[in-house]
């Protein structure tokens, strides 16, 4: 008897199983799963409180939280919730007492398990948020609303890249779309964070593999050959000083073997006076000769 009923079993947890690794493959599917969850969870929950959902274990690297706010409260200060901010002032499309925002975040290291970049030579350094905004007055139906929002006040998700900061280069955001592929690049605004006007969106940092990136490359061979003439001017610079000491030491000792050899030339010869000894030329360099010549008398 418990061998009969082992087989349907069985199957129905095949399909099961089936049935769930589908939904993880289509990102539209995903955020009505979790919108279920979420609309179940909003029960009874206080409004402007950030509540974290309890998912299925096969999305166990997938974190979901909701929070409801207030229109009023919502025009009048926005919302800044799990690292995405919404700008006061923002409207929304068809109008909703309440509104419902649903935040996903993708593992650090899985996000391109659920999403792919069109580009190959981008790759992942960030987790993937999303968010989406519903009409929570019905909170057994929650519906999608448009945010009117302007770009020049736009939405911000915060996003921490977990590379060095000596990576950090030529770091984009990129705008995921529900096919798993990437919609659009786009650049990062102060302290990484990417801005959009969508009402709804998944959004990622990512940066150019540098296996991809002949920039990189062009860039490294150029601070390879400014450290190499850096290093040549410096050796010249230190052997010119060299050469300069040298040449004035050897001038300065010439100099002076001309001063001994001066010295030598002109010899003083001694005499004693008594008894003290005294230096005496040994030659007169000039005959003395009389200005004056006076005729003596003749002895005749």
């Amino acid at each position: 008897m418990g061998s009969t009923n082992l087989g349907p079993i069985t199957i129905v947890f095949f399909f099961y199983v089936i049935s769930m690794v589908h939904c993880i493959n289509n990102i539209q599917e995903l955020d009505d799963q979790i919108r279920s969850y979420a609309a179940r969870a909003n029960k009874g929950r206080h409004t402007g409180s950030l509540y974290e959902l309890s998912l299925p274990a096969n999305l166990s690297d997938v974190k979901a939280s909701v929070v409801t706010v207030r229109n009023s409260v919502f025009w009048r200060k926005g919302a800044n919730f799990s690292g995405v901010y919404v700008p006061p002032m923002v409207k929304t499309t068809p109008y909703a007492k309440r509104i419902a925002f649903v935040y996903e975040t993708f593992g650090d290291h899985s996000s391109s398990v659920y999403f792919r970049l069109a580009d190959d030579n981008y790759s992942f350094i960030s987790p993937v948020i999303g968010f989406t905004a519903y009409d929570a007055t019905n909170t057994n139906n929650l519906k999608r609303l448009n945010l009117s929002i302007d770009e020049d006040n736009s939405i911000l998700i915060k996003l921490d890249p977990y590379v060095s900061h000596n990576q950090r280069r030529g770091i984009k955001c990129v705008a995921l779309g529900d096919n798993n592929e990437s919609l659009k690049f786009s650049n990062t605004t102060r302290n990484y964070s990417c801005a959009t006007t969508n009402s709804r969106g998944h959004y990622a940092l990512v940066a150019p593999n540098q296996k991809h990136n002949p920039t990189s490359k062009l860039e490294l061979a150029r601070r390879k050959w400014w450290w190499i003439a850096l290093t040549i001017i410096g050796i010249s610079v230190l052997l010119a000083a060299v050469i300069g000491v040298v040449v004035k030491l050897v001038r300065k000792k010439k100099f002076k073997e001309m001063e001994r050899e001066s010295e030598k030339s002109e010899t003083v010869g001694n005499i004693w006076i008594g008894q003290s000894r005294m230096p005496a030329a040994t030659m007169v360099r000039t005959q003395p000769c009389l200005e004056y010549h006076e005729d003596f008398p003749s002895s005749n």
